[in-house]
């Protein structure tokens, strides 16, 4: 979607919790291909929007205050392990330095 710049996916927070939203509008598109004539094909063709609530950007870019891009460079990396003391976790990650913006991959984090 979008040139590989969106994904649709339920899932939020390191795909450990999951959206009643976005969830609902996935069942609800696919609940509609059932009857596609009826549904997409004919006059209920806005049903498609419903995919929209499921969409999350894979791409980090920064703006300044007046909106214009602006490179910064910012660590795109994977989790690797949860170290540290009880209670204080700390969590390391390999990562690479980019300049935004930046394609973020499954399972990173920037």
């Amino acid at each position: 979607m979008g040139k590989g710049m969106l994904s649709i996916q339920p899932y939020y927070s390191e795909r450990f919790l999951i959206s009643k939203v976005g969830m609902s509008g996935l069942i609800t598109f696919l609940v509609s291909l059932l009857d596609i004539n009826t549904t997409l094909l004919g006059k209920y063709h806005y049903f498609i929007y419903f995919l929209s609530l499921t969409m999350y950007p894979k791409f980090l870019f920064v703006l300044n205050e007046k909106l214009d891009p602006m490179p910064l460079n910012i660590r795109v990396g994977q989790a690797v392990d949860v170290v540290g003391q009880a209670g204080k976790p700390k969590k390391i990650t390999g990562f690479q330095t980019h300049t935004s913006p930046v394609l973020i991959g499954n399972g990173e984090r920037a």
